[in-house]
């Protein structure tokens, strides 16, 4: 079985007396054994709550959802949304449409992700 880790930040922007919410294109890290997917969604947990105030929940995903985390992050009085997701990959469990990426290099490929959350964030 193979498995993607998807990445959805969302931020809200004031505009006039309005909220726009504003949801960056996904992020994929496909096709990948569940121990390292469950490792690289373990990563970018860790990176969030040092770099965010973060608040966690686990509401209940789809059927191919294995994992489903929706942070609530904030910072400099900004807060914002991201959803974390283990995804099962198979004929009745397709992917998702995203920039897809490959973290080859832990350490600097998830930092790479979280500063594409960052850049969605800001």
């Amino acid at each position: 079985m193979r498995y993607d880790v998807v990445i959805i930040p969302e931020s809200f922007h004031r505009f006039g007396k309005h909220n726009m919410e504003h949801v960056c294109v996904p992020m994929v890290i496909e096709d990948r054994s569940y121990d390292i997917a469950m490792e690289i969604l373990n990563g970018i947990d860790r990176v969030l709550k040092a770099r965010f105030d973060v608040s966690v929940e686990t509401p209940q995903g789809d059927d191919c959802d294995v994992v489903y985390r929706k942070y609530t992050v904030g910072r400099d009085g900004k807060k914002a949304i991201v959803h974390a997701k283990l995804r099962r990959i198979g004929s009745d469990c397709p992917g998702i449409i995203g920039n897809r990426r490959s973290v080859f290099e832990f350490e600097r490929d998830i930092e790479e992700v979280i500063s594409e959350i960052e850049g969605c964030l800001s």
